[in-house]
């Protein structure tokens, strides 16, 4: 038995395989469908209403520094830095450098 018979066979083993589960999932649908009702679906017995947030004006941070990026992102690598030794980022790893 070569490799281009051994692939043949296990195609053709995975393949009837899988067609024996489609149909018996088939099957199985087919008698489930004559059940009233779905007993796998969630209800819940409570109102809930949407309600829209309210928004808010945000007012910039007063900087001396025009240039700076206040945020999650958008520093340079050398003010990243700087913002970690001032505790003013919160970092969760140890950076290499």
């Amino acid at each position: 038995m070569n490799w281009t018979h051994f692939l043949l066979w296990l195609a053709g083993g995975y393949g009837l395989y899988y067609l024996i589960v489609i149909l018996a999932d088939l099957a199985r649908s087919k008698r489930q469908g004559a059940i009233s009702g779905n007993p796998h679906e969630l209800t819940f017995s409570e109102q809930v209403t949407p309600v829209q947030p309210a928004t808010q004006a945000v007012q910039p941070a007063k900087s001396t520094n025009k240039n700076e990026v206040l945020g999650s992102g958008g520093v340079p690598i050398t003010d990243l830095f700087r913002l970690a030794k001032q505790e003013a980022i919160i970092y969760t790893r140890s950076v290499s450098f």
